[in-house]
């Protein structure tokens, strides 16, 4: 295993693994039926031990349950860049990043947008972090700074 995945925290390695499912998920087109064979084999795949099952098996079908609705909001921010033409990578951190500011009570605001800007520093492309950090830091200028946010997504698990 790597010096860079030891060093990861058991929530920020965890959000990793579920990125990793999304993505398959995603790419492969494939209904929510397929997640635990994603999360089983990514976990196995990289022999992680120390990762939060139960976070990883809520947060991807969370996402997944409510893309729809993220991905509504995903395009209310990135109006030239519509949510099918982004990088699978980049549409799943931001998937994840706003599911968690969003519905999160245990995950501080802040925390889920700088986890989602940690991600796509480490799994995107050249211009992910600038591109992630731009949609989630409007996101959160509109719904979270000197306000209470209401919930604009349906939780559905």
């Amino acid at each position: 295993m790597s010096k860079i995945l030891i060093k990861m925290s058991n929530r920020h390695l965890s959000r990793a693994l579920t990125l990793q499912s999304l993505f398959m998920w995603d790419f492969n087109e494939e209904d929510a039926s397929y997640l635990d064979f994603y999360i089983d084999y990514n976990l196995q795949k990289f022999g992680l031990k120390n990762c939060d099952r139960e976070f990883i098996d809520y947060l991807t079908k969370s996402v997944v349950g409510n893309r729809v609705s993220l991905d509504e909001m995903i395009n209310r921010y990135t109006k030239e860049w519509p949510v099918d033409r982004l990088t699978l990578v980049d549409r799943n951190i931001l998937r994840m990043a706003i599911f968690e500011m969003f519905n999160s009570a245990e995950v501080p605001t802040k925390v889920a947008l700088n986890e989602g800007v940690e991600l796509a520093k480490e799994y995107g492309g050249s211009s992910s972090q600038k591109f992630v950090s731009g949609v989630l830091g409007t996101l959160y200028e509109e719904h979270f700074k000197n306000k209470a946010s209401s919930d604009p997504l349906d939780n559905t698990q």
